[in-house]
């Protein structure tokens, strides 16, 4: 790649790129497709195509945009607004700097660029420099997707919530690797999640590693003993099922060389165990911040919900909104589904008609927040037991299924509690599914 910027200019047949609308002049449009290494742009002026090429470094963006807002100048165009797809990383450096020299930013969706490009260009073939022209033609149809600035403290609950999601995932993912770890060392094992991660699971990690070898050695009276300090609510009977399981594995004649990998294989059931707790303290530590950060921003905005006994704990609502952002950037429901990816998606056609499903094009972390919130609240007893079960057992509609529709319910809760700022009232929860604007 070279070193500076290159730009082409392209001579473009008016009848096929028409001039834009004097009312519009002043925007122009410039298309950029991101690699974690170059960037590849066009720009449609009045009679030609602009493109080039650079690298995806700060020093090379700025000179690009700073040459492209130049030849904009030159065409009589007042503001250049910088367009690319979300690519997670690559493309936050373009973003900043165009937002840094005064540019509006505007994201792109990939399929609808691949949509276009397959009828721009009459075949399916994608190269980089076909991209930003693809992009340029979404733009031209009024399909861009706002690029959400985050203001202050909610750029910080959403990055706080970000080390949340992977604190979460670490222990998810270990915990997978300490029950395989634990079903080769102790066969016979048999513990709830509750138990294994309880004060019982501890003390037999801690203590013994889940060795079945060092349990027989250390004796039943000693093991028995040692269990009660670490656990003092620990059942007769758990113990005996713990005792009774490890002599079964650990009795009779051996070769040496199994207990020693057994030992080693307990230090690496110490080593993940413990790391789960790591994990799940500063996960803790996290959510506190959030907590302190969401009452700083209620006291800013006080339409925000306050924590509600039954219904949603400051902590979750925390975490949702950090997904959602300021709840007033949304004028509508609708417009809300379609970032959480709750919108319905219908398939139709003559006398065919499919499944509605949810798009799930949204944000999958706002998905995740309300799943968690939903499954609490569809027990017996909580606020969508009835109407969870009325869809599950007597609309026969699959559970997962249900629990959308409660996910959905939730986020209209959330929407209209926070449009109101009114305290929670479940009367209304439930009277707007009859109400005319829910029908719709």
């Amino acid at each position: 790649m070279n070193s500076k910027p290159t730009i082409r200019l392209k001579a473009t047949n008016s009848a096929t790129s028409p001039r834009q609308d004097p009312t519009h002049r002043s925007i122009v449009n410039v298309a950029f497709d991101v690699s974690s290494n170059s960037l590849d742009w066009a720009m449609e002026l009045s009679s030609r195509m602009a493109t080039g090429q650079c690298a995806n470094s700060g020093s090379e963006i700025r000179e690009a945009l700073n040459a492209i807002a130049q030849q904009a100048a030159d065409e009589g165009h007042q503001q250049v607004r910088v367009i690319c797809e979300s690519t997670g990383v690559y493309h936050r450096r373009l973003l900043q700097i165009a937002g840094q020299l005064g540019m509006l930013t505007n994201l792109v969706h990939g399929e609808a660029v691949a949509k276009c490009r397959a009828i721009q260009f009459a075949d399916h073939g994608k190269t980089d420099r076909r991209d930003p022209k693809a992009a340029l033609t979404v733009a031209k149809v009024g399909k861009l997707i706002k690029h959400r600035k985050l203001p202050g403290r909610y750029a910080q609950l959403r990055e706080l919530h970000r080390l949340v999601l992977r604190c979460e995932n670490r222990i998810r993912a270990t915990k997978c690797e300490l029950h395989a770890d634990l079903r080769s060392l102790f066969p016979d094992l048999r513990l709830d999640k509750s138990v294994l991660y309880g004060p019982t699971g501890k003390t037999l990690i801690n203590e013994f590693g889940a060795d079945p070898y060092a349990i027989v050695a250390a004796g039943k009276e000693v093991f028995a003993v040692k269990m009660k300090q670490g656990s003092k609510y620990i059942k007769k009977a758990t113990i005996e099922k713990i005792w009774a399981a490890a002599s079964d594995v650990a009795e009779g004649d051996h070769d040496p060389n199994d207990i020693i990998i057994a030992g080693i294989r307990s230090t690496g059931v110490r080593q993940l165990y413990a790391a789960i707790y790591e994990s799940k303290r500063n996960q803790d530590e996290l959510e506190k911040q959030m907590q302190k950060l969401y009452t700083e921003l209620q006291a800013t905005d006080p339409r925000l919900p306050s924590p509600c006994k039954g219904v949603v704990t400051l902590r979750m609502l925390s975490r949702l909104v950090a997904e959602i952002g300021p709840p007033d950037d949304f004028t509508t429901i609708n417009q809300l589904m379609r970032y959480a990816g709750l919108n319905l998606c219908e398939r139709q056609s003559g006398n065919w008609k499919g499944r509605t499903m949810i798009s799930r094009r949204g944000r999958s972390e706002l998905r995740y927040v309300l799943n968690l919130m939903s499954i609490p609240l569809v027990s017996q007893g909580r606020l969508f037991s009835e109407y969870y079960h009325g869809k599950k057992d007597a609309g026969k509609m699959p559970g997962q299924k249900a629990l959308t529709c409660v996910m959905r319910k939730i986020l209209k809760m959330f929407f209209g509690w926070y449009k109101s700022g009114r305290p929670f009232d479940s009367d209304r929860v439930f009277a707007q599914a009859n109400s005319p604007a829910a029908a719709s």
